[in-house]
């Protein structure tokens, strides 16, 4: 399944990101070199310091490629305590923007996107093919897939 979201927001939101956070065991959030970042988004990345697994210095990411520009990409370690960070920080997918917060949640599985996407043009993409994480997608209220 790869599938197109429309923007999970409130509580359909925080119910995708329970799902992605059981199901990942890491996710990605990037700052591009040539955007600025606010106080609020400052003070984010201090809240997350805990979780960083690794930043890397790259030009793409899933569903993104640079011309030119890099971006430094975090690789966070998806647990209970991250989530709540995320559940406080933001409402709905596609508010990932600088200059009030990282870019581009991607969320990995094993290694491979399970969601990723590009919050600039507000597109976010499910890869999943297990029966299971389907059915949970499907349970959830308020996803909607164009």
């Amino acid at each position: 399944m790869k599938e197109f979201l429309v923007e999970p927001k409130g509580t359909t939101y925080k119910e995708l990101l329970d799902l992605a956070f059981s199901i990942c065991d890491e996710l990605l959030l990037v700052k591009r070199d040539q955007l600025d970042l606010n106080k609020n988004a400052e003070e984010f990345i201090e809240d997350i310091k805990p979780y960083i697994k690794e930043i890397r210095k790259q030009d793409e990411w899933p569903g993104t490629t640079l011309l030119g520009h890099y971006a430094n990409v975090y690789y966070l370690y998806c647990n209970q305590e991250l989530k709540e960070v995320l559940i406080r920080k933001t409402e709905r997918l596609y508010q990932w923007l600088s200059p009030e917060l990282l870019e581009d949640i991607c969320f990995l599985k094993n290694g491979e996107v399970w969601l990723a996407t590009v919050t600039h043009e507000k597109i976010g993409v499910i890869m999943t093919e297990d029966p299971d994480e389907i059915n949970k997608l499907r349970g959830i209220g308020g996803i909607i897939i164009s």
